[in-house]
């Protein structure tokens, strides 16, 4: 099932389930948003099962230029305490991500994250 949404410049496209189990969802958000002469971009894939305690582990393969994986973990961090109140249930992985070495910053990044932890919780 894909969701699309374009709200002003900013485009989302939320790929979910892609693992079908109770518990146990996959979502994939990209955000790219038209800023003057230049886009700016952030796409994450992150895998989220409740039936484990939290951890959180990387997957993805970061290029040398840019690595976001704080701002990620920070937004997914953020978004679970705001949603179960603690740290102590859903294990998450960031499976993979989508980067342009011109377009993508941190920014956007979290922006993804913080999107595709918030649609984990209404699939």
């Amino acid at each position: 099932m894909v969701w699309r949404f374009r709200a002003l410049y900013i485009e989302l496209d939320l790929k979910s389930p892609m693992n079908t189990s109770a518990g146990q969802v996959t979502i994939s958000f990209e955000y790219s948003r038209h800023l003057g002469s230049r886009f700016v971009h952030g796409s994450v894939q992150l895998s989220f099962d409740a039936f484990r305690p939290y951890s959180y582990h990387s997957e993805a393969i970061w290029p040398e230029e840019g690595n976001y994986e704080a701002a990620i973990r920070e937004s997914v961090e953020t978004v679970l305490k705001e949603q179960l109140g603690s740290l102590d249930k859903v294990a998450v992985i960031l499976k993979s991500i989508n980067y342009d070495p011109i377009n993508s910053c941190e920014a956007e990044f979290s922006k993804a994250a913080r999107a595709a932890t918030e649609a984990a919780f209404k699939v």
